[in-house]
């Protein structure tokens, strides 16, 4: 050997230095199909870059379920490393589809679904020994292509023991195309609505997405509070927020309803809505999501006699818990008025009450009320006569009976139970003219008049 080379090469052992800083010296090959490991989406790997075994060159493996981009980082221990990191895709031979810069990531997009490999390696000429984690990002086209239970408001969960007092915990992963959960919280009436979200310190986000207006971001540390709230559907927006994003979390809610009487200005036997006698009919609803679950009315009856009461649930036809409770005083319990009528025996003159309710959370409902007194003290008549236009009957009683015009009165069926009510227009000796009040509705040929007693 040369005298020369033979003293250059004698210093370069001395110095401690390898065979790769002599100027004919060159890298090994590399086998990237061979020679890489199997890697792991989303986790950080160790690799140890050196001239011991694998000459500063370390490969893994990957395989991506779906079209997406793979975006890798590498971080060197040693600091003065340069380290960089490529992208290969299977039998794509030894060129990189993509190549990042000593210290920056690499990102290679719009891949098909395959096996790839990422690749970390120091300059030849500049290698120095360190060890260095690698993380590897799958970004999925869509992040939610394998989540089918709750990915949208459609196929939201119900939230376990929504909404007074709802808990689950989930995960979420968004390269696992897992990104978001939707959990379905419906208020049937005002309230207030506290949510909590426990993230267990992972990226992960949600959102509270009401009726109307913006989502509301639920701060994982403070939560999301709302005193007053407005019934409806609503849904919390479990999200991971990037791609290698995800894990475990805790979703609680609590809710305290609000003012059940809040819109019902006759809510309570101290402003109920006055009937009138002897007859009146009204139609109204309840429902506990507006504010209006309950609804009063009063009549103030002057003598005994009977009053007969008719409710019937107008919408929804079936199913409603709509009900209505007869009281004979403001703190009565009351009796329930089973059927579509009743008939009450009222021995002592005085006010009664009607209390039309609906029950729970969620119960509502447009009802009619029809109520009818007949006074124990009346003049019997029957109908001799009726003239269909505007259902004008002809009574058999008059002022020789003591039937005075203007008095009111009770049109009956044969078994005395009222139809309508009416009133005396014209009194004759031994006939009188009635007029029923609902003309539309005229009583039949036999039915009969119970004119009041003055």
């Amino acid at each position: 050997m040369h005298k020369t080379l033979r003293a250059v090469l004698a210093l370069l052992l001395l110095s401690g230095c390898h065979a790769r800083w002599f100027p004919l010296a060159s890298p090994p090959g590399f086998s990237i199909s061979h020679e890489s490991v199997d890697g792991t989406l989303g986790k950080k790997m160790d690799a140890t870059l050196s001239d011991d075994d694998n000459h500063y060159v370390a490969g893994f493996r990957f395989e991506l379920p779906a079209p997406g981009t793979l975006v890798a980082t590498a971080k060197p221990i040693n600091p003065q490393a340069q380290v960089s990191v490529a992208i290969h895709a299977e039998g794509s031979g030894s060129e990189p589809i993509a190549k990042g810069e000593p210290g920056k990531k690499v990102e290679a997009t719009e891949l098909q679904p395959g096996v790839y490999y990422v690749l970390v390696q120091e300059p030849w000429k500049d290698a120095i020994k360190t060890r260095v984690e690698v993380r590897t990002v799958f970004k999925p086209q869509d992040p939610d292509q394998a989540q089918t239970a709750c990915k949208t408001q459609a196929t939201a969960r119900d939230l376990p023991g929504a909404p007074e007092k709802g808990q689950v915990e989930d995960a979420v992963d968004y390269s696992a195309m897992r990104r978001t959960c939707f959990w379905h919280l419906p208020l049937a009436a005002e309230g207030a609505l506290i949510i909590k979200l426990d993230n267990q310190g992972n990226n992960i986000s949600a959102e509270l997405v009401g009726p109307q207006g913006a989502p509301e971001k639920i701060d994982p540390v403070a939560g999301l509070s709302k005193p007053d709230v407005p019934a409806g559907d609503y849904y919390v927006k479990v999200f991971a927020n990037e791609a290698g994003d995800g894990g475990r979390y805790r979703l609680a809610t609590s809710f305290k309803m609000g003012d059940t009487c809040k819109n019902e200005p006759h809510c309570t036997p101290e402003t109920a809505e006055d009937l009138k006698v002897p007859q009146d009919q009204k139609s109204a609803d309840v429902d506990v999501a507006k504010g209006k679950q309950f609804h009063f009315y009063k009549e103030n009856v002057k003598e005994r006699g009977k009053l007969t009461i008719s409710f019937k649930v107008l919408q929804p036809p079936r199913g409603s818990k709509v009900t209505a409770f007869f009281m004979k005083a403001p703190d009565d319990e009351g009796e329930k008025i089973s059927g579509s009528s009743v008939t009450k025996e009222i021995d002592n003159p005085g006010d009664y009450f009607i209390r039309v309710q609906a029950p729970e959370q969620g119960d509502y409902g447009k009802y009619a009320l029809s109520v009818i007194f007949q006074p124990n003290n009346f003049i019997p008549g029957d109908v001799v006569e009726k003239d269909n236009r505007g259902c004008l009957l002809t009574v058999s009683a008059g002022a020789n009976q003591g039937v005075r015009a203007g008095v009111g009165c009770t049109v009956v069926n044969q078994s005395g139970q009222p139809i309508d009510s009416c009133r005396v227009t014209e009194a004759y000796p031994n006939l009188s003219k009635v007029q029923v009040s609902n003309p539309a509705r005229c009583p039949p040929a036999n039915a009969k008049v119970q004119i009041n007693a003055q």
